[in-house]
Order: structure tokens, then sequence, then C-alpha cells
């Protein structure tokens, strides 16, 4: 079985998104025509990702522990959840009015490490289409891991699992052929060595999403002739509906 992690790639770049915070709330944009639906006392259920990005890894291999996003919610909940939003703000809470407040608040009250990792918030009504929509190149397993080096009762340290989906992202225009080559070589490789397994047994690595997006990004480049390999463009890896770790990177080098 394929053990390490393929650490020599050049100029990757993490990313990680975290659909995990809504709140409940009521509003109106008053900006359009008196007719218009939008323009009544009305509500919706607001889902508010936040996205974070970096070039290198912090111990023991995240962009960010999901944990150090809380006050995102805590906030969320404390002042937007229940609430009348046209009693809150002046501008018209249309969801990006909404998303460009939040990004705000993150960069004036989270860390400052923690901002400068900031990618983007969104905000969606309902569910987050992120979550909902699998990509077109989109595979599923089952497996068990642990982090270690985390402090004391952090849940991650302990053995669990997840049910992970990979979405697998292709250079736009790649050929039917090309893509049916690519997707059969990472199905092959989730379901002969990751699925049903412990990735504490069978890598060598801590297996965050980060590095998991990583390896499997270096896996499929590496098995792929290298025309077939120059259409891989990132590999992204769920480990619950609405958390997500994403490896791309401009240069390809490196051996899995």
């Amino acid at each position: 079985m394929t053990r390490g992690r393929a650490s020599d790639l050049a100029h990757g770049r993490y990313r990680i998104g975290d659909g995990s915070f809504s709140f409940a709330a009521a509003h109106r944009i008053s900006s359009l025509p008196a007719a218009h639906k939008a323009a009544r006392r009305h509500g919706h259920t607001f889902t508010v990702d936040v996205e974070l990005t970096d070039a290198e890894l912090q111990a023991p291999g995240f962009v960010a522990d999901f944990a150090d996003l809380a006050p995102v919610g805590d906030y969320l909940k404390r002042e937007l959840d229940h609430r009348d939003l046209d009693t809150l703000f002046t501008f018209d809470t249309t969801t990006d009015a909404l998303a460009q407040h939040i990004t705000a608040w993150f960069l004036a009250h989270m860390p400052p490490d923690c901002g400068k990792q900031l990618h983007a918030v969104h905000v969606a009504i309902g569910a987050s289409p992120r979550a909902q929509q699998a990509d077109e190149a989109s595979f599923t397993f089952e497996a068990a891991h642990h982090l270690n080096g985390l402090p004391n009762g952090h849940k991650c340290g302990r053995d669990h699992g997840h049910s992970y989906r990979v979405d697998l992202h292709l250079a736009p225009r790649t050929d039917l052929r090309r893509r049916t080559r690519l997707c059969a070589l990472l199905a092959a490789y989730l379901d002969q060595c990751i699925d049903h397994r412990d990735l504490n047994g069978v890598l060598d690595f801590p297996p965050t999403s980060e590095l998991l997006a990583e390896y499997l990004y270096a896996c499929l480049v590496d098995r792929a002739g290298a025309r077939d390999a120059a259409s891989v463009h990132a590999v992204r890896v769920w480990e619950s509906p609405r958390r997500w770790a994403e490896f791309s990177q401009d240069e390809r080098i490196g051996q899995c």
C-alpha cells in the first residue's frame, strides 16, 4: 500500500471552508420597488461560509483549527440570530452586504493571523449551495483517524471517523476521455487504499483534511500521464457536509 505524503509539491496553496454557521432573521430590501416581494417584510435562514487560505500549515496540519472559528458563530447567534436586521443596520441587508459586514467584523475581532488568512465570506439564503451540490467529479470514502499533538480534551485527538467526500476540480474544457481517465485513477486509489481504513495506519503524516487533499492531489498527478496531470486543478476533501479543505498549485513536482 502506498504510504507517505508527497511533500515536494511547489507553490502549493491550501484553502479551507466552514459553512456550519447560520442565523434566522427578518428583513426587507427597501431599495426595491414596492411591488417586489422582497420589499415586503419577510425572513430567511441565512447560511454563512468562511474560507481561509495559506501557503503554509500549522501543526498538526491545519490552515486553522475549525474550532478557532467558533467566535464567528458566537457573534452571529448573539447579534443577528432571531432579529430584525432592519433595526440593526442602515443598509439593505442583501446577502452581498451581509457578507461584507461579516468580513469587516472578522477582520476587526478575530486574531490578526486569522485575518490574514481570510479568503472570503459567503452568505446564502437557506442551505449553502457549496454543501448541497457535489462536484461533477465527486467520490466518497469511509475512514477512521485521530490527530496527535492537539490540546488535551480536543475531540479530534480521540479515535473517530468521517464519511468523506472528495471533489476533483479539473481545468475548463478538459475533454471527456481525459476526465474519465483521471476520475478512474482517483476512484481506484480511494477504493483500494483509503476506503474503510484507519488513516493513521496507512499514511505517514497527520491525516488532516488539508494534508489529505494535498496527498490525493499528488498521488493523482503522479499516476497520470503528463498531459492528463496538467488538467488537475485542485482536490477538495470534505470531512463533513459543511467543512472542507482544498489543495491546488501551479507547478507540479514530486512523487507519491
